[in-house]
């Protein structure tokens, strides 16, 4: 191709699948972006896969914490007390909102606190995952996950979504994840990425003149 000619992107039926360019460069949305949402609703499987399909790199904060402290999260907690991996949290998210070509993939409580909520939106969009507590539950009675140490785990996941969904609904785009194949589930978040990516475009085309419009994308 000669130098400086045009490049021609391709059809809207392509852009979920991360299309190369002739030019070589990936077609992408968005180079960075977390997800959240309940543990056990699918953020680092669906987050890994995700990151995949962008050729982006992925991180779970949840496994950062653990290198870095040299203790799982259930060590965390007990030894050092909730109050101490909260901290490490937003150490964390301090980071990872510093850092380009990213799906970022938080720990269930992350998006709760308001201070870590208020940057990571201000990095760019916050994907929330949900799924029906029976989901939750039958996806983490395995694991030895602090919270769900209860003689009832799933009127504790129940109690604790119910609390949480206010939060987690600020968040830019809301997919479900409840019996569908991650493939679907990761074509789906693209698919709402590009759209929450066309109007930032057209919002900072508009400059002052642009009206008042929100711009997160609706479930």
């Amino acid at each position: 191709m000669p130098e400086g000619a045009p490049v021609t992107p391709p059809g809207e039926d392509c852009r979920t699948l991360s299309p190369m360019f002739s030019s070589g460069l990936i077609e992408r949305p968005v180079s960075w972006v977390a997800l959240a949402g309940f543990m056990g609703t699918g953020k680092s499987r669906i987050g890994w896969e995700l990151s995949r399909a962008l050729a982006l790199h992925f991180v779970d904060t949840d496994k950062l914490i653990t290198r870095v402290v040299g203790k799982s999260i259930p060590e965390v907690f007990a030894q050092e007390g909730e109050g101490y991996f909260r901290a490490c949290e937003h150490e964390v998210v301090r980071r990872v909102t510093r850092l380009e070509h990213a799906v970022i993939s938080l720990g269930g409580g992350t998006f709760i606190n308001e201070d870590n909520r208020h940057e990571l939106l201000e990095r760019g969009p916050v994907v929330v995952l949900w799924a029906s507590p029976e989901t939750v539950y039958q996806r983490t009675k395995h694991s030895d996950r602090p919270l769900l140490r209860a003689e009832d785990p799933l009127s504790k996941i129940r109690t604790l979504m119910h609390e949480r969904e206010p939060v987690y609904r600020q968040g830019t785009i809301h997919v479900h994840s409840d019996g569908r194949p991650s493939e679907e589930i990761v074509e789906e978040i693209i698919e709402r990425l590009w759209a929450w990516a066309d109007v930032q475009q057209a919002w900072a085309d508009a400059g002052p003149e642009r009206p008042e419009l929100g711009d997160r994308a609706a479930d």
